[in-house]
């Protein structure tokens, strides 16, 4: 009997030690973000599901909306928005790749390259952004890089160049690494930055290509995956990934009535109706407005030393915009710091003030001010003399 009643004890103990057990990872799933903690990628990965997203004006940089966007998290393929811009800023987009053993049989997403295949580089940047071949991106660092370690110095660099504070590259694809991770933020800069370049957008929004067979390599079709470019209204790009460690994650951008947005969502399940979210919300809430104006005249000095020329208008050489708020609440000042008066003789080139811009108490822009070429013409240069 007493042993019966110490198995009973036990197995009642295993069942409540079950029980708590349970409770807590309950308690643990419930949290809507994890506890940044040691693993795979150091001190920079928030597991057990982590999000981050983000909406902005890719001219000015100005965020119109954004959650945790700060946060370093994995990114997996949306990695190659960076490799695909320094291969286009230290490339040459016509140069003939032969792809190496080193390149073949990466896992992942793959473009199914061979050894000795031979693609120019902007036909592997296709390969790259349209069906995220991490065999692709590894031709590619190679390539342009010497080595996939130089190649991720290059990627490192560039994005220090950009003043990021939450990004590191440990590979050219985005496959799982220690120290490889970005934020919502930075990645938006990062598409923002590249978005500049007239190849990467023409790639980045292209919805099919197809890359004719020859002698040295069999034909490629190329669709994109990224479902915005069918369904959104004026996508441009940019790119999807997945990670079982980064979760769906998506870059998107888009441009609608002068005003161009660029949408990050990390570890969202949805995230092609996340980032569609986000950009309307983007359109709906805000529109360029001209805060700066080469037509306008900020001030009008007098001139000395001219007796036909008596004033002269101060202008900037070129516009400025800025996403303002459509409800009204956000209004733009302007201040001029000017003399109220210049010498002849004047040139043109030479800024005599300038106009700052501000909104509330944060300055936008601060523009030059120039006025026409002054001559010195006195008494007797009027006669000629």
């Amino acid at each position: 009997m007493a042993g019966n009643r110490s198995a009973i004890r036990k197995n009642l103990s295993q069942k409540i030690a079950l029980i708590l057990i349970a409770a807590v990872w309950a308690a643990l799933a419930a949290l809507p973000f994890a506890v940044v903690g040691n693993n795979a990628y150091g001190d920079a990965y928030a597991a057990n599901g982590a999000q981050s997203y983000i909406v902005l004006e890719k001219t000015t940089k100005r965020v119109l909306s954004d959650s945790n966007a700060d946060a370093r998290l994995p990114m997996a393929s949306t990695t190659k928005v960076m490799t695909a811009l320094i291969a286009i800023e230290k490339g040459n987009p016509a140069d003939t790749v032969t792809i190496p053993g080193e390149a073949v049989g990466i896992e992942g997403s793959s473009i199914y390259l061979k050894k000795g295949e031979k693609f120019t580089l902007e036909e592997l940047l296709y390969g790259l952004m349209l069906r995220s071949g991490n065999d692709a991106a590894t031709a590619i660092a190679l390539h342009v890089g010497g080595s996939v370690e130089n190649f991720v110095k290059m990627m490192n660099d560039r994005a220090e160049s950009m003043g990021l504070k939450n990004t590191s590259f440990a590979n050219p694809h985005g496959l799982s690494a220690k120290n490889h991770y970005t934020s919502a933020y930075d990645l938006a800069v990062i598409a923002a930055t590249a978005l500049e370049n007239d190849l990467f957008k023409k790639i980045v929004s292209t919805k099919n290509v197809t890359v004719p067979g020859n002698e040295f390599r069999e034909t490629r079709y190329f669709a994109n995956k990224n479902k915005l470019l069918y369904n959104y209204s004026g996508a441009t790009g940019v790119k999807i990934g997945f990670t079982t460690e980064a979760g769906r994650c998506l870059v998107a951008s888009s441009e609608r009535e002068g005003m161009e947005v660029v949408a990050v969502a990390l570890n969202y399940y949805d995230y092609f109706d996340k980032c569609a979210a986000l950009m309307d919300y983007a359109y709906d809430n805000y529109r360029m407005e001209r805060v700066v104006s080469p037509d306008f005249v900020y001030k009008t000095v007098k001139v000395e030393g001219n007796r036909k020329i008596k004033s002269a208008d101060l202008k900037t050489l070129s516009a400025k915009y800025y996403p303002i708020k459509k409800d009204g609440s956000e209004k733009v000042s302007r201040v001029v710091e000017a003399p109220d008066n210049i010498s002849a003789p004047h040139k043109g080139s030479d800024a005599v003030g300038k106009v700052k811009v501000f909104l509330g108490n944060r300055l936008l822009f601060e523009e030059n001010l120039y006025t026409i070429d002054i001559e010195k013409k006195g008494i007797f240069s009027l006669f000629g003399k």
